[in-house]
């Protein structure tokens, strides 16, 4: 999918433990197929670089449908809600969770 193709952005802002990065990335490089199995989905992952171990998971979506889909899948996939389950052990705390949908008028 191309990003300029998204309807709708997910950002997870979230921060892990310093030490946890390399684990922390190592886990979106296996969990993000899994989350774009779903279809109408491309995940990335940015990391700011003035604060390490603080991270931006952002979804990109090519309609709401397909966000969710996404969303659904979440919760009635055993795969997916184990991963859930393991990248929340990895936070530090909640994430900070937005969702942005593009102007139809634009």
């Amino acid at each position: 999918m191309d990003l300029a193709e998204a309807a709708v952005v997910l950002h997870l802002e979230v921060e892990v433990e310093p030490a946890r990065r390399e684990e922390f990335r190592a886990f979106c490089r296996r969990a993000f197929p899994v989350y774009e199995s779903v279809g109408g989905c491309r995940m990335a992952l940015y990391e700011d670089p003035a604060k390490p171990g603080r991270y931006f998971e952002t979804g990109y979506y090519k309609t709401m449908a397909d966000y969710r889909r996404g969303e659904a899948a979440l919760e009635s996939d055993p795969a997916q809600a184990a991963l859930i389950k393991e990248w929340r052990a990895l936070l530090k705390g909640p994430p900070r969770v937005s969702v942005v949908a593009a102007d139809p008028a634009s």
